[in-house]
């Protein structure tokens, strides 16, 4: 099982938000690089990172700081935020970046998608479906749509898509455990690699996760409040 700690960034500084509210943010550093570099230290292979900024306004605002990470690290990142068109996919994957998140062109725009894919490979591609209380929502989780979670990953695995985020937004920062309900039946929609966020406070619940076939978490707010201790949860799952 893979452990993506996650780096989500607002306004250059590295915070977290409760349940999506860009209200409501802790900033926990103000130099992203020395986060990441920590994550790294402890063992980790894997990153995930957000435009915070990017997500609300459609726009790619981080390429610079995400191109120190790729030039000063081994990490294998993944970034989402904002991305909605090739060319932003294309500008992440040219400087190295390993694999690109597409959220709300996801629903809105899936020509940008297939044409990333044709271009890139169907295994430089996530997609992530961000819900709260079922229902999906987009652009940084401030908009509503009617599309069933069951019929969009029917969709987007037509066109080629071969990995999934679902992010519960109900338990997005709020250390309170997944829900495991809502994770089960997203599970049985589909059989392709499937990364879990939202709620995620102990080891407990990762070894959890993984008896139910999640093939990796990602983790935020039990990182940096130290619920839970890196090293030791990736030693415990070698």
């Amino acid at each position: 099982m893979k452990i993506y700690p996650a780096l989500d960034i607002k306004n250059g500084k590295c915070v977290r938000l409760i349940k999506g509210n860009y209200n409501d943010e802790i900033v926990f550093n103000k130099n992203p690089l020395d986060v990441v570099k920590e994550f790294e230290d402890a063992g980790s292979k894997y990153l995930h990172v957000i435009d915070l900024d990017g997500a609300k306004e459609g726009d790619t605002k981080i390429i610079t700081i995400v191109e120190q990470i790729v030039q000063q690290t081994s990490l294998k990142i993944q970034i989402g935020g904002g991305i909605r068109i090739y060319e932003q996919a294309k500008l992440y994957l040219d400087i190295g970046v390993d694999r690109i998140i597409f959220g709300t062109s996801a629903i809105y725009n899936q020509k940008e998608i297939i044409k990333t894919i044709n271009e890139f490979n169907s295994n430089k591609i996530v997609v992530s479906i961000d819900a709260l209380k079922g229902k999906i929502k987009t652009s940084g989780w401030l908009k509503n749509t009617k599309k069933s979670i069951k019929n969009l990953i029917s969709e987007l695995e037509m066109i080629g898509v071969q990995s999934f985020i679902y992010t519960d937004i109900e338990k997005d920062g709020t250390l309170s455990a997944p829900n495991f309900e809502y994770i089960k039946k997203f599970r049985e929609l589909s059989k392709k690699e499937l990364l879990i966020a939202g709620g995620i406070s102990s080891i407990e619940d990762i070894f959890k996760l993984k008896k139910i076939n999640i093939d990796g978490a990602i983790i935020g707010m039990a990182l940096y409040t130290n619920q839970i201790n890196l090293k030791n949860a990736l030693k415990n799952l070698e």
